[in-house]
């Protein structure tokens, strides 16, 4: 009896034409992922984010990240955050609500302190022009 199906072949990796076949793709391949990444964070304990760009004309963020990819995001940029805490697992998501809302409050701040600085310098030369004139 002959069969009816091909089976698996072997996919050759490049880049593909069909930009449809493309996000049906990227979108099996990156519940795949995020699947693996977080068996290894269940058997190994190991700390994982992925974060995965869509390409085209959706142009979406993807993330993934155990204990959470804002945590990781921040030690691995060495920004400072309260020492781990192996005894209370739920210690990361306070830390990492706690750091959110902290980020918010510091980019105000920071873009506060920029139309500050650009309202002061614009006053300096004002100041300026009014004593020559």
């Amino acid at each position: 009896m002959a069969r009816l199906s091909k089976g698996r072949k072997k996919v050759e990796i490049v880049k593909m034409k069909n930009e449809s076949n493309m996000q049906v793709t990227l979108s099996k391949r990156r519940a795949g992922l995020f699947k693996k990444a977080s068996e290894l964070y269940t058997l190994c304990g190991a700390e994982i984010a992925i974060v995965v760009f869509s390409p085209g004309k959706a142009n979406k963020v993807y993330s993934f990240g155990q204990p959470s990819v804002e945590l990781l995001v921040d030690r691995f940029l060495g920004r400072d955050l309260p020492p781990r805490n192996d005894d209370d697992r739920q210690n990361h998501l306070i830390r990492a609500h706690r750091n959110t809302g902290q980020r918010g409050l510091n980019k105000e701040f920071m873009d506060m302190q920029e139309s500050f600085h650009k309202e002061k310098a614009v006053g300096k030369s004002l100041l300026e022009s009014g004593r020559g004139a």
